[in-house]
């Protein structure tokens, strides 16, 4: 029989495994498109940086956790801990953040062009760079208290829960810290809720227009905006679900003093369902684009 440990590891190996060869295909895929000549739209550019970002949050959560399921204990000393606790919060951060700013991009894309959108959809539009450039900038200086504070399993006593690991812990946590990214994940998360329900409203009255208007043969299920929107509230649903359940695991951890032994890995497990699923969710748009690019670009040959 295997032990509980094992079978936590080889869990934590195959959803690493799965996750993070997916990710590198989708990483591959966008390359190739930009090798094809094409020009890569604000809403690939974001799918780019949420596969690295998810690539690392798998690196970060899953590798330890296998190593622990291995049976090695103290594999991380107190600069080990550091590196990989930053790049964890780091990745986590910027997962939120980066999906926010996808949905609510996509929101005012597909807004209609009216008077009062147009101003609004252009300025945006211009201030697609910085927003990317805020989100990094502002996670990596953000995250840097868990850098100063981490440390190793053997480093002092009094230590407290403050990360979610056996391997790495805390003895300090900073009150400002926990209010900055409490803020961070509700506005995301509550921007995300706003922008999503604004587009399954619009893609309802799509759908409407779509039926009054019988002589038209586009369908809306074909539509590539309507796709791309689909595929982002498709995306934004997964990530809302396993942050919820992460979210619920982690409270029970912090607030019940009768913990099972269960909780602590089945919360990390929760928390690198995202990064699995989500390279998934985006391959329909990655493959799409890339046979378009690729046709286009044979067609160009054979004149």
């Amino acid at each position: 029989m295997f032990s509980k440990t094992f079978c936590l590891g080889f869990a934590f190996l195959a959803a690493t495994t799965v996750g993070t060869i997916a990710n590198f295909l989708l990483l591959t895929s966008y390359m190739l498109n930009v090798l094809a000549g094409q020009k890569m739209s604000s809403l690939i550019f974001i799918f780019t940086q949420l596969t690295f970002v998810n690539s690392t949050m798998l690196g970060s959560k899953g590798i330890p956790q296998i190593l622990l399921g291995l049976g090695w204990n103290d594999f991380l000393d107190d600069v080990g801990c550091k590196v990989v606790f930053y790049l964890r919060k780091v990745s986590e951060g910027l997962s939120v953040s980066l999906t926010c700013l996808l949905c609510a991009l996509q929101a005012i894309a597909i807004s209609p062009s009216s008077s009062r959108w147009t101003e609004f959809k252009d300025r945006s539009t211009k201030q697609t760079t910085a927003s990317y450039l805020f989100c990094w900038i502002f996670n990596l200086l953000t995250e840097i208290p868990v850098a100063i504070f981490a440390r190793g399993p053997r480093s002092g006593s009094n230590i407290t829960n403050t990360f979610d690991s056996v391997f790495c812990t805390s003895k300090h946590t900073l009150g400002a810290y926990l209010i900055i990214t409490t803020f961070r994940n509700v506005f995301c998360l509550g921007l995300m809720v706003l922008a999503s329900g604004y587009m399954v409203l619009l893609l309802h009255k799509h759908h409407q227009n779509i039926q009054k208007i019988r002589s038209t043969n586009l369908s809306p299920r074909r539509h590539p905006e309507i796709q791309a929107t689909q595929t982002i509230l498709l995306l934004m649903s997964t990530f809302v679900s396993f942050y919820a359940l992460t979210s619920i695991f982690t409270l029970f951890l912090g607030y019940f003093e009768q913990k099972s032994p269960w909780m602590l890995p089945t919360a990390i497990f929760l928390s690198l369902c995202y990064p699995t699923i989500s390279p998934f969710v985006l391959f329909p748009i990655a493959l799409r684009n890339l046979s378009t690019v690729w046709v286009k670009k044979k067609s160009s040959l054979s004149h």
